[in-house]
């Protein structure tokens, strides 16, 4: 700050002297130019009243009459006749003068009875004034008489007047630079006194006091010490009630977030963290923490959109999987802003109730059609007495339909088993070739019998961090779907390879292909695209929901791509 009262005095002291010189030079021009034309108006009341002599050349004479008795004015006088004839000229001849009627003091003067001018003169070169009079001669012809005077000496005071002000400005200048450098550091002392206390505030010094100053500064420092004090019992309060806050936040069963108006974090307790995941420990903003505190970010964003409150539910990925219920709000009580995301984990109770609703409302339906079906056949043969062949066929038909509840009821037994969220010990591993192998070698039969065939690609050697048993139905099914939703000479294609430290595997067939509308809910329990075709094929509606819980069980994830007519293929990336 010293720095800039300083630059500021001076520049303010140079400012001064430098617009009070450019005035003055200006004025002082003006007065000379004011001063050359009084003495021009002087010489010629004098050579108007000089009688014209007699004899040859009478104006001639006396111009340079008039003139020689001015000699020490340095003036050049000139008579012109009323058409612009020169008819004497102090300082040269006459006849080699050309007319001077389009004169502009001339043209005035024969206007008005007198004119001024100032111009560089044909003659001398010179830059002169001009003033002219029009006198009556005995004769009764009008004469203009007209006096010069070089202005020559205007630039050379000018250019005094420069040297003069510019070492003025500079004298000035010094003493004004020693002038502002000694008041600065009087007024600054008292001020960098204040900025240093109040540097050790902001670094948490409580209850600091400065000395007294004289003048205005004294009752600035004065009510700088009357807030320190206040300062220091707020900031003792404050933290007290912080403390006992931040007790009660991190004791409660649901998880805090708050941020301020620049979106960093200052309060992240531990139960929100048991919920979202754990945080980088340099990490300052939801964004640098991963995927769950971004949904949490999103919600912040949308609250502040809307202006208002927003609850809603967040589903987390596993393992395991979680159901958040969360509140966002921008909060507006304060002049900084900020926000806040309180989480509740309603995982349990949501799962309880979607596996209560969907186990009602599936399982009832898709018990319904076989069992109805056992039932008809049944009351077909106690009705009465059936040949030998049509009774074969009803028990055959009462075999499938008891095969399918069986299928039915041990797909419902894999995926609740799989959704208690039972993890296979640590160190079991799976081989992707040999599995695959093994399926297509079971599924053969009635691959041949359909006309499809089976192609393994996969890279020999890898393996993945799963049971052996889980990747056995997870490839079950992506495979026996391929095979029976594929047409007469179709393939279903097996690769696996290692790319980006994941195995990447994909089941590819030459299939009925599923409209992409569908796309999104084939991992739906029980949700079927062709509900006709896919009980004619014997699915339950529970095979690929099994694959997805999989491979969330181990942390994968899993993408389908499918054309109408040509085909779809499942890829599925499992940790190595």
């Amino acid at each position: 700050m010293r720095k800039r009262l300083f630059r500021a005095a001076a520049l303010a002291i140079l400012a001064g002297l430098v617009v009070a010189f450019l005035f003055a030079v200006p004025l002082m021009g003006q007065l000379y130019t004011d001063e050359t034309q009084k003495r021009l108006d002087t010489a010629l009341s004098l050579v108007c009243g000089y009688s014209l002599p007699e004899g040859d050349r009478p104006y001639q004479r006396l111009a340079e009459d008039a003139a020689g008795r001015l000699e020490g004015e340095g003036l050049r006088i000139t008579l012109i006749a009323e058409d612009g004839t020169v008819l004497g000229d102090s300082e040269a001849d006459p006849a080699q003068m050309g007319s001077h009627a389009a004169r502009p003091e001339v043209e005035q003067a024969l206007r008005t009875g007198q004119g001024s001018d100032i111009r560089r003169s044909d003659t001398t070169g010179e830059r002169e004034m001009y003033r002219a009079v029009v006198q009556s001669m005995p004769d009764g012809s009008r004469v203009v008489f007209r006096a010069s005077l070089s202005l020559a000496g205007e630039g050379q005071m000018q250019a005094t007047l420069w040297g003069c002000g510019l070492i003025g400005i500079f004298m000035g200048l010094i003493v004004a630079l020693v002038a502002a450098h000694y008041s600065a550091g009087r007024m600054v002392r008292p001020l960098q006194e204040l900025t240093a206390a109040a540097r050790r505030i902001a670094e948490g010094e409580p209850g600091v006091r400065v000395a007294a100053a004289p003048d205005e500064m004294g009752e600035l420092s004065q009510a700088f010490n009357r807030m320190s004090e206040q300062l220091a019992a707020a900031h003792t309060e404050l933290k007290y009630n912080s403390e006992r806050l931040a007790g009660l936040l991190q004791g409660m069963d649901d998880g805090v977030i708050a941020l301020d108006a620049e979106g960093r974090i200052t309060l992240l307790t531990r139960r929100a963290q048991e919920l979202l995941g754990a945080v980088p420990a340099a990490a300052s903003r939801l964004t640098e923490c991963g995927g769950n505190y971004l949904a949490v970010q999103g919600l912040l964003d949308r609250a502040a959109r809307e202006g208002e409150p927003v609850r809603d539910t967040l589903v987390l990925a596993g393992p395991p999987e979680r159901i958040l219920q969360a509140y966002a709000a921008r909060v507006n009580e304060t002049r900084e802003g900020g926000a806040l995301a309180v989480l509740s984990d309603v995982t349990r109770i949501r799962k309880l109730e979607i596996m209560r609703s969907e186990f009602v409302a599936n399982v009832t339906h898709e018990l319904k059609t076989p069992l109805t079906s056992i039932r008809g056949y049944i009351e077909l043969l106690k009705s009465g007495p059936r040949d030998e062949e049509t009774a074969r066929s009803f028990y055959e038909i009462i075999e499938i339909e008891a095969e399918r509840l069986q299928k039915l009821t041990d797909d419902i037994l894999q995926l609740s088993e799989i959704e208690s969220g039972a993890r296979d010990p640590e160190n079991e591993t799976a081989g992707i070739r040999e599995t695959a192998e093994r399926i297509a070698e079971s599924l053969r039969p009635e691959a041949e019998e359909r006309g499809v065939s089976f192609r393994i690609e996969a890279e020999p050697g890898l393996r993945v961090g799963a049971s052996p048993r889980r990747l056995h139905q997870l490839l079950k099914n992506l495979m026996e779907n391929g095979m029976k939703y594929n047409r007469p000479g179709g393939t279903v294609t097996v690769t696996a390879a290692k790319e980006r430290g994941v195995a990447v595997i994909r089941v590819a067939d030459t299939g009925i292909g599923i409209p992409a509308e569908h796309l999104d809910r084939i991992f739906e329990r029980f949700y079927r695209v062709d509900k006709g075709r896919s009980r004619a094929q014997g699915g339950t509606g529970l095979g690929l929901s099994i694959v997805k819980h999989i491979v969330s069980l181990y942390g994968g994830d899993i993408q389908v791509e499918s054309e109408v007519g040509s085909g779809t293929t499942f890829t599925v990336r499992l940790p190595l």
